[in-house]
């Protein structure tokens, strides 16, 4: 392959030669050891019975042909969230994003040349303080997993305390990524019980102590409850602990309390529900809010607002000495990029949206979810325990859940998740999520295909 003259070629063929010397290049026996991660049931199965001699053009047609048989999942009515929702997005925000200016920001090091790229991040922080009520806001991270495990990693620098306590109401992956994140800090990691889909306030009291770094809780929880945030902000500061919430769902800022109001010292969180679709897996984009008085422990960046030499409005980037680039192995964290185009997308969409459209928007979602709720079980068919949620909730199923899934497949919409892939116990239960992706019809056809008999 050395030898192929450098081009933007649509399809590019190769030798049984060519592909031995890629093969050997990057240091792998095979074809086949290159994909083994990739699950059998995934592969190609059959072979794809194309000619050994048809033109170009044959050749694509047959390939158009044989990619009809894929499912456009686009076409699927969504019931399914856990931390990725699909939300309507207005075509002004797609237009706005798909500008090719915007496609090329960077970390913002020099800040006379990276007056755009500033300018977003200091709108997004804007945006996410007005939201959440804390302080300050680093607003780009790879995700809100990460952000979660960053929050810890704060609270841990803060106070030198070598325990962390979580519930098991968080998200499964959030879990996972604090564990990978603390591994070095010889962390001890706690997990407290949930109680009818919220945190066991009796288990957590005791659970937690004076050698406690951090509380870290979900709201909207993993299972769509609400916690009580300003109750167990109290008992973690009550053993000297920090209170850290992260918030999934992100839509729900638009109906909750400002956080600073309920005490917590630092709130993670995901904004891929303001503006940024749902692309095979990606993008996210986390952020981290807090008290100003961590604002020296955030990683990250923060982009402030001033004046130039000839006082006109000018951004920059402030507390500079946060960055790698400085404090190398002391810094804060290992952070040397951002998501502008993401916060691009969220800073017109929460402007486009407003604040009463956001609170609108939120209703909206909660409603559907209550309603879908209520109509599952009056069928006969489901159980549900009381409790606070938001746009998601948790069924169980008297039928095989599987057999639900697959009928709601069947008819057009992407099945709710069964809660033993992530808790092996909860066997014949399921997570439903309603965002205003689904109308009344929608809803009443859902509850018309499980209400009807096998």
């Amino acid at each position: 392959m050395k030898n192929i003259e450098k081009n933007s070629y649509r399809y590019i063929p190769s030798t049984q030669k060519q592909q031995d010397e890629m093969l050997k290049e990057i240091g792998v026996p095979s074809f086949e050891h290159l994909i083994k991660t990739i699950p059998a049931r995934m592969r190609l199965k059959n072979d794809l019975n194309i000619k050994e001699s048809i033109s170009e053009q044959e050749l694509f047609e047959k390939i158009k042909e044989i990619s009809q048989k894929n499912l456009d999942f686009a076409n699927y009515k969504p019931l399914i969230g856990a931390g990725a929702y699909r939300h309507y997005i207005p075509e002004a925000i797609r237009s706005a994003v798909s500008r090719s200016e915007f496609y090329t920001t960077y970390t913002p090091y020099q800040p006379e040349l990276s007056q755009g790229t500033l300018q977003t991040i200091f709108e997004a922080q804007t945006h996410l303080a007005r939201l959440t009520g804390m302080d300050v806001v680093m607003p780009s991270i790879y995700d809100g997993a990460s952000a979660t495990a960053e929050s810890v990693l704060m609270a841990l620098r803060i106070n030198n305390n070598k325990k962390v306590v979580f519930s098991s109401s968080l998200h499964p992956h959030y879990k996972d990524t604090i564990k990978t994140y603390t591994e070095p800090q010889n962390v001890k990691i706690i997990e407290t019980p949930d109680n009818k889909w919220l945190i066991d306030i009796e288990e957590l009291k005791k659970r937690i102590d004076t050698n406690t770094s951090c509380v870290v809780i979900q709201s909207p929880n993993f299972f769509g409850g609400i916690e009580n945030i300003e109750l167990i902000s109290s008992i973690a500061h009550e053993n000297g602990a920090l209170a850290i919430l992260t918030v999934v769902e992100s839509l729900f800022l638009g109906l909750s309390k400002l956080f600073n109001e309920t005490g917590l010292d630092i709130v993670a969180g995901e904004t891929q529900s303001f503006g940024i679709d749902l692309n095979f897996g990606g993008p996210y984009n986390g952020f981290i809010a807090s008290k100003e008085t961590y604002i020296r422990q955030l990683p990250g960046r923060i982009a402030g607002e001033t004046v130039d030499s000839e006082g006109n409005r000018a951004f920059v980037m402030t507390l500079r000495a946060r960055e790698q680039d400085i404090r190398r192995e002391k810094a804060t964290s290992n952070l040397c990029s951002n998501h502008t185009l993401n916060l691009f997308a969220i800073n017109a969409y929460l402007s486009l949206l407003g604040k009463k459209g956001l609170y609108k928007l939120s209703v909206l979602n909660t409603k559907g979810a209550h309603y879908l709720r209520k109509k599952l079980i009056e069928t006969g068919k489901f159980d549900g325990d009381v409790y606070p949620f938001f746009n998601e909730f948790v069924l169980k199923t008297k039928d095989n859940p599987e057999h639900i899934r697959e009928k709601l497949f069947e008819n057009g919409f992407l099945p709710p998740i069964k809660l033993s892939d992530f808790f092996p116990a909860l066997e014949n239960y399921l997570l439903f999520a309603v965002t205003e992706i689904l109308s009344k019809e929608d809803l009443d056809n859902i509850v018309n295909i499980l209400r009807s008999k096998p």
